[in-house]
């Protein structure tokens, strides 16, 4: 049986996400496959590249807070490990508490900085005297108000309500109405190119020097291919040198993207693939 890592434990997003993207591919909803929680994104994606879980399922960015950097990181770090699929989840989040109470009661506020930050007007605007907590997730947020005696409240899914039997004190908090996380399934081979449209993740280590990202944009630039996505991330290495992360629209092994690569490394720059896989619709679709 296949077994599909996630970052856990039961209750958070990515557990609601997981079982509607199993669903929703025939390939995993045919013969389903295990599911194991972990407590961390690094534990998780180190686990899978063990060899100890054959994919692992992270979210990798969200609407409104942006890049999940755990996720990019480790994924920076491994070597073996290839992006195969996305989901695109749209998040609702709630306030969660032991029982009904005034929002003015409320003296502290657990959940994910994520969610924290997807929530952040609303904090502001309603909860501005409660101390906000980040924890590792938004399950674990909830079990520790479940077992509180004090006036706490979380934030995070309704499934996390039902699992540990809290009261939905208010839905919908979230700053964005459109908020949604993108979601990667994480396996040991390049998945096969998609009769659809297809999705390409690097990783491109750019040299410190003027004009460096200008020269890798421009190759992509002069093929026509769109970039949907670039970010940075310090490399760790020392104080303003970056990695950058890129989506491009089109499969691997495409002749353009094929001859960027070629360029790419006739100009010394490193790139790592990170995956090749289906293009997701949005959350608006």
């Amino acid at each position: 049986m296949n077994k599909i890592g996630y970052f856990g434990p039961k209750g958070s997003f990515t557990e609601e996400a997981i079982h509607l993207f199993i669903a929703a591919h025939s390939e995993f909803s045919e013969t389903l496959p295990e599911l194991i929680s972990f407590p961390t994104i690094p534990r998780l994606l180190l686990a899978c590249e063990n060899n100890e879980i054959n994919w692992a399922f992270v979210p990798l960015e969200n609407s409104t807070e942006g890049q999940v950097g755990a996720t990019m990181d480790t994924l920076g770090q491994t070597e073996h490990l290839f992006i195969t699929h996305e989901f695109i989840y749209p998040i609702e989040q709630c306030l969660l508490t032991l029982q009904p109470m005034p929002l003015q009661q409320i003296e502290k506020v657990y959940s994910h900085e994520q969610s924290l930050g997807q929530c952040r007007d609303f904090l502001e605007k309603h909860l501005p005297h409660a101390q906000q907590i980040p924890c590792l997730s938004n399950s674990e947020a909830a079990r520790k108000i479940s077992s509180s005696q004090g006036n706490c409240a979380a934030i995070g899914p309704r499934r996390a309500a039902c699992i540990y039997n809290l009261h939905i004190l208010q839905e919908g908090i979230q700053d964005i109405v459109l908020n949604a996380t993108r979601f990667v399934l994480v396996g040991h081979a390049l998945a096969d190119m998609s009769d659809g449209e297809n999705k390409t993740s690097f990783l491109i280590v750019a040299e410190n020097t003027p004009g460096s990202l200008y020269r890798i944009l421009g190759e992509f630039s002069k093929r026509q291919i769109n970039l949907s996505r670039i970010e940075s991330r310090p490399s760790k290495r020392k104080l303003g040198e970056y990695i950058f992360f890129v989506d491009v629209d089109g499969y691997v092994f495409a002749p353009p993207i094929q001859d960027v690569l070629w360029a790419l490394k006739e100009a010394n720059i490193s790139v790592k693939l990170l995956g090749s896989y289906p293009k997701a619709l949005s959350a608006e679709q």
